[in-house]
């Protein structure tokens, strides 16, 4: 089939349309040079509106032949475009009939070569279905008529192999973060990904554990020196009860030392004020020593 167009021939289309564009172009830029150049004052404004429209006009006479000669010309071409979109309707519905029928069977085809992956992987993937599901390994493209069945099974069997080793290398894997590295693993098949969980999370620990012991030794340290400080006070203490009353030095010594029989005397009792700082644990140990050493305590009075 050849579509053939008898009138006009080939040669037959208009090629320009001929009128006196020359002769009139240079009348019009006669006149308007004219107008372009006059100048009107408010005595001549009536003749400039009369001049105005007089341009007006001859536009308006040119636009209106442009616009009916557009219409002469593209009427046959009008006719010619709707006939033609009538035959392609007609092709259209042939198309549509045989592509309905070419989808169809490139449906079944899909279908077909989808099974016998599923066949494949079935019969290779044994107790690995639950790490690799046959959703994760099935591509669009493996369907397309392109790809190979060959080149198919060494994907899918090269992917099971890499599963099957990562899952038994995690399976040995001594270590408490062995579930966050099988998570890991499944999301990517990628071992690499999965060892630097396994990393990160023991830097993690390890940094935790270094700040742990850095707070125990500052709170033993504290503690430490809270407890020489309780120490010193109740040490001072202890002195300042067990010095003896001091008495002025005699202004002169005797020539002659006289033995004399003396009579012990009651020692005295002094009141020491003085304040401590403890925690509840070191005022407990405090007040028992204070007890169990007979010495009365009592609060500070108030100034």
């Amino acid at each position: 089939m050849e579509l053939k167009i008898y009138n006009p021939v080939e040669d037959g289309f208009i090629k320009k349309i001929d009128w006196n564009y020359e002769d009139l172009k240079a009348e019009i830029e006669t006149r308007t040079a004219e107008y372009a150049a006059s100048v009107y004052n408010d005595d001549s404004i009536k003749n400039a509106k009369d001049d105005r429209a007089k341009l007006n006009k001859l536009k308006d006479a040119l636009e209106e032949k442009r616009s009916s000669v557009r219409k002469q010309m593209l009427e046959p071409y009008e006719i010619f475009s709707s006939e033609i979109k009538s035959l392609t309707v007609l092709i259209d519905k042939a198309i549509s009939n045989i592509d309905g029928q070419v989808k169809d069977y490139e449906s079944r085809q899909r279908k077909m070569k989808e099974a016998k992956i599923r066949e494949f992987y079935d019969a290779n993937i044994f107790d690995l279905e639950k790490y690799l599901p046959f959703e994760r390994v099935i591509k669009p493209s493996y369907l397309n008529v392109s790809t190979s069945m060959k080149s198919i099974k060494e994907e899918i069997s090269a992917m099971i192999q890499r599963v099957s080793e990562g899952i038994a290398l995690l399976n040995d894997t001594d270590s408490p973060y062995v579930v966050d590295m099988k998570a890991e693993f499944l999301k990517t098949y990628d071992i690499g990904a999965a060892l630097a969980v396994k990393n990160r999370l023991e830097a993690a620990e390890r940094k935790r554990q270094e700040y742990e012991a850095e707070r125990a030794r500052q709170k033993a340290e504290r503690e430490a020196k809270e407890k020489a400080e309780t120490e010193k006070l109740i040490q001072a203490g202890k002195k300042e009860e067990a010095a003896p009353e001091q008495k002025p030095a005699p202004q002169e010594a005797p020539k002659i030392a006289v033995e004399q029989k003396t009579v012990p005397e009651e020692e005295p009792v002094c009141a020491l004020d003085f304040r401590v700082y403890v925690t509840k644990s070191q005022m407990e140990k405090l007040k028992k020593f204070l007890n169990d050493s007979g010495i009365r305590f009592e609060p500070v009075p108030r100034q």
